[in-house]
């Protein structure tokens, strides 16, 4: 099956410095007593729990990251609704234990090829070793994807090669719903970096889905990123933090690729939408 695809008044009355010298220099002893001591934190204590805070923060919020990254749903998906998932809803990716081969037409440039290879590498660590991916170089102008193949190829004319607009495509192969065994991108001359390690490692590896670029603090928190003023390949040119730290909440679980929305509910991989019943309710 093939599907295809293509974020004051004035001073409130300054204290007048009345009294001898001996006043003035316990005041400015009980300034600086205070001034050093604060709340009993050292800067770097304090910086220490700032970054607590704020990791708990980024914690708290992964569940919605992964509900919009996975199954295009929850209140991170892009605001134009552009979710870009083949199954919205479903988790779509290659089986667990997966060997993924990426095949990059010698038409792509080098340093877009070095990119995607770049971008590739966390994803081993990432998924817990569930996807091998490899990356290699090939002669083909057009190279057909086999079984759990990725292939990337640039042509001044996609419409000429199966695309349905000049924009270029990005063409789904499945075994079933949200089990993915392979993906073709064809590209058009000159595609930005961005646009390419967008498409090839985070649709048609990862089959991850759009997240919107405002609502994760700006365009280069994600690869995903898109929405208003952020059209897709405008993000990060690899896997972020935001981004990673999804995939090993998934990959972590017992989920598998193919999932609806209920078994990551079940698994508390996402959070319960507004109206939505705790299971059993």
């Amino acid at each position: 099956m093939i599907l295809r695809m293509w974020s004051n008044g004035g001073d409130v009355g300054a204290p007048r410095i009345v009294g001898r010298a001996g006043r003035l220099g316990a005041v400015i002893a009980a300034v600086w007593l205070f001034a050093g001591c604060g709340n009993g934190q050292s800067p770097t204590e304090a910086s220490r729990l700032a970054e607590a805070r704020r990791a708990e923060g980024e914690a708290a919020k992964t569940p919605d990251r992964v509900d919009a990254l996975f199954l295009g749903l929850g209140p991170d998906i892009p605001r134009d609704g552009a979710t870009d998932c083949p199954f919205q809803g479903y988790w779509s990716g290659y089986p667990r234990g997966s060997s993924v081969r990426v095949r990059v037409s010698t038409r792509v440039p080098q340093n877009v090829q070095a990119g995607i290879a770049a971008a590739l590498e966390p994803i081993g660590p990432a998924t817990g070793g569930a996807l091998n991916v490899t990356i290699e170089s090939t002669g083909e102008i057009d190279p057909q994807p086999g079984f759990n193949e990725v292939t990337v190829t640039e042509t001044a004319v996609p419409r000429a090669a199966g695309c349905s607009t000049e924009a270029g495509c990005l063409q789904y192969r499945f075994a079933g719903r949200g089990l993915m065994m392979g993906a073709r991108i064809v590209a058009p001359v000159g595609r930005s970096l961005g646009a390419h390690v967008h498409d090839a490692v985070g649709h048609a590896v990862l089959g991850l889905c759009h997240i919107d670029a405002r609502l994760i603090g700006g365009a280069e928190n994600s690869l995903m990123s898109a929405g208003i003023g952020a059209p897709p390949g405008s993000g990060a040119t690899g896997l972020t933090g935001l981004d990673l730290e999804a995939i090993r909440s998934v990959y972590a679980s017992s989920v598998n690729p193919g999932a609806a929305r209920a078994t990551f509910l079940a698994a508390r991989l996402v959070n319960l939408q507004a109206g939505q019943l705790p299971r059993g309710q």
